[in-house]
């Protein structure tokens, strides 16, 4: 039986920390998981985009996958990780996922493949990995049409979720939801979170953006779950100069002031998007206008 039946609202996006040998810093990913359990969000996913799994060996994604779900310890839901470099990859990490007993998996094509190979992967995973699948529809990643999502649902009982990323998200999101809005548990946005309100009210009852910050969002969330769209879009306004200059760069930098990250070595260098002491200070006085909502992990100094 699931431990979690319904999944919904803000899931962290875990970024992937790194040694100085450029090892994966295993310390730093589960302090980040845990991050997120006592923070208050209410999912976790590792690893997507922010976690780089397109840098990830199978032996280190599949250890990270357990180093994860043992600092979770079942507090919160853990959405795996199984876009790859190919179908049969993908499949390997959904076999994995079912052995370690992941709440759900989620996965996009591989990269220059088309809309009948996503179909087909989504069935296939469904035959390897027995609990939800979430489809991730993304621009770059042979993105189905809302009426190929409806058939595949259809056809693959198992899809319970959908994170709708195809820009503008919020229309994308009212086109699906319309389509399926009946048939799956929660549509999921995406974006960082920069249009979650809009998205609220087109059908999505979910985003995933990265963690650093999301456990504000998950206030955001909870406030338009309340029914208080006006506090929900004040406190969204206040996170949106923060949001905007997400990279990889300042999600490393966020985590490490606020007492999570200890090392924010990268895997491919930022190059032009790294972080210089402009950068720093201008992060500094935005925080300003959300310090007073942290509930927990207060921002450190510079």
């Amino acid at each position: 039986m699931a431990r979690f039946d319904h999944l919904k609202g803000v899931f962290g996006l875990l970024p992937t920390p790194y040694q100085e040998d450029l090892e994966i810093h295993i310390p730093d990913l589960r302090a980040a998981a845990d991050f997120c359990c006592r923070s208050g969000q209410h999912g976790i996913v590792w690893p997507v985009m922010v976690g780089e799994f397109y840098f990830l060996g199978e032996q280190e994604r599949v250890r990270g996958l357990h180093e994860v779900m043992e600092a979770i310890d079942g507090r919160l839901p853990l959405i795996f990780g199984c876009s790859g470099v190919s179908v049969p990859q993908v499949l390997y990490f959904a076999k994995e996922a079912q052995k370690a007993g992941a709440d759900a998996i989620i996965a996009m094509a591989p990269a220059r493949t088309n809309t009948a190979t996503a179909i087909e992967m989504y069935k296939r995973m469904a035959d390897v990995y027995d609990g939800p699948l979430v489809v991730q529809n993304a621009d770059a990643y042979a993105p189905l049409t809302g009426e190929q999502i409806a058939q595949l649902v259809q056809d693959v009982p198992s899809i319970e979720y959908i994170k709708e990323e195809r820009q503008p998200g919020p229309k994308h999101i009212a086109e699906v939801h319309k389509l399926v809005g009946s048939q799956v548990k929660t549509i999921f946005g995406g974006a960082a979170g920069k249009v979650m309100t809009d998205e609220y009210l087109r059908g999505a009852n979910g985003c995933m953006p990265a963690c650093e910050i999301a456990d504000l969002l998950a206030q955001v969330m909870e406030l338009l779950w309340a029914g208080d769209e006006e506090a929900a879009r004040e406190l969204h306004r206040r996170c949106l100069p923060l949001i905007i200059l997400e990279n990889h760069a300042f999600m490393r930098y966020i985590l490490k002031r606020r007492g999570v990250f200890t090392s924010t070595v990268e895997r491919a260098p930022a190059g032009k998007q790294a972080l210089d002491a402009d950068d720093r200070r201008e992060i500094t006085r935005l925080i300003a206008a959300i310090e007073k909502d942290v509930k927990s992990y207060p921002f450190g100094e510079e």
